[in-house]
């Protein structure tokens, strides 16, 4: 293979770490983009990045807790995470689905002496 680059006092291995290191940080965005559904990034600022991509995080890890929990319960029907989290946000979901989110949150109650708001 042969890349052209004007750095010509670094080693061919560094070039490709370097290009190696770029396709990691590429790959990281694609699945920022499809699997925490942030299409566009409005700022440029590492503020704004960090202000848009950190509420998407926590989001994604809620999810993420809430499927694994709710799929160690009773469920009939398996879902994936990705049909789950389709399905969540249609309000989709099939009825034990629902029921063991319902034993979930009053688990999460029972245990912090407190619910979430909106969920009872």
């Amino acid at each position: 293979m042969r890349v052209v680059t004007n750095l010509m006092n670094v080693s061919p291995e560094a070039i490709a770490d370097m290009y190696k290191a770029r396709w990691r940080i590429e790959t990281f965005f694609r699945w920022i983009k499809q699997s925490l559904n942030v299409p566009v990034l409005f700022g440029t600022t590492e503020n704004a990045v960090y202000n848009q991509l950190f509420p998407a995080l926590i989001a994604y890890v809620l999810l993420k807790w809430l499927y694994s929990k709710t799929a160690q319960g009773r469920v009939f029907k398996k879902l994936s995470f990705t049909s789950f989290q389709k399905k969540l946000r249609e309000d989709n979901l099939p009825i034990d689905w629902y029921s063991e989110l319902a034993l979930v949150f009053k688990k999460y109650k029972d245990s912090q002496g407190r619910s979430l708001p909106n969920f009872g």
